[in-house]
């Protein structure tokens, strides 16, 4: 999310020559015309447009959506029907594709909304609360801490990949109950995320976690996706568990993170 918005500041300050928005505010949309985003942010994976007029549009991608940023009148590298927001300056264009969730805010509404005064510690922000991250993590007691990070109330900004990723840097099981992750656990656990969240930002795609000592041939990661193939540090086989309602795909070594 914070790769779209990086791109999407290429926008910021151009006035807007087209809004298109879905069906419920297309009378809103109009009155977007002539306005400009005034600020790009993101809130774990929430991305948040402030508008010159004082609106936000808020869009969060979950597992379907997708931009494409580029110059006004690009081919759609998707069919148009699945365009969720249109934004076009004279210099550039904006096209989000299958988005669930494309919200139009009034500043109250921006101030009082559930699911972004109820996100955790983000852990792209300067200000990432420690202390708050594993009180939230100790609070989701017998929940599996694989599926316990990737909800964003208790720490906002984990994918899926970086989840276990960090779990196997972390040295922790990812079917250990939440409650047991002492502080120095997770402190460990958020200091190996945060470098490779921090790296996902600056464009490199795909982001590697192995150190170059250790790549073989179109390896990027430690565990991620790599099940039944020996692990690189001791040889015994990655295994793959489904977590959460979402049945989430989570990697880890069993000897290295025993």
């Amino acid at each position: 999310m914070v790769r779209w918005a990086n791109a999407l500041r290429a926008l910021a300050k151009e006035p807007l020559v087209l809004v298109e928005l879905p069906e419920r505010y297309r009378t809103q949309a109009q009155d977007l015309v002539g306005q400009h985003i005034r600020e790009v942010e993101t809130r774990g994976k929430h991305l948040l447009l402030h508008l010159s007029i004082g609106l936000t549009i808020l869009c969060h991608a979950m597992m379907y959506g997708a931009w494409q940023i580029g110059r006004p009148g690009m081919a759609l590298r998707q069919p148009a029907r699945f365009v969720r927001l249109r934004l076009r300056t004279n210099q550039h264009e904006a096209v989000f594709f299958h988005g669930p969730v494309v919200d139009l805010l009034t500043p109250e509404q921006l101030a009082t909304h559930r699911r972004l005064t109820a996100l955790g510690p983000d852990l792209l922000k300067e200000d990432f609360s420690f202390d708050e991250a594993h009180r939230r993590v100790l609070a989701a007691g017998h929940r599996e801490i694989g599926d316990v990070l990737l909800d964003q109330q208790v720490v906002a900004g984990i994918g899926n990949v970086f989840k276990s990723e960090g779990l196997f840097l972390g040295h922790i099981d990812p079917r250990r109950q939440a409650a047991s992750v002492n502080r120095q656990e997770a402190d460990g656990l958020w200091q190996a995320v945060r470098p490779m969240l921090q790296s996902a930002t600056e464009g490199q795609d795909p982001v590697v976690t192995l150190p170059a000592d250790l790549r073989r041939t179109g390896e990027h990661y430690w565990v991620y996706s790599r099940a039944q193939r020996p692990c690189f540090l001791c040889g015994s086989l990655v295994a793959m568990v489904r977590q959460g309602q979402l049945e989430r795909a989570s990697y880890f070594c069993p000897n290295c993170q025993a």
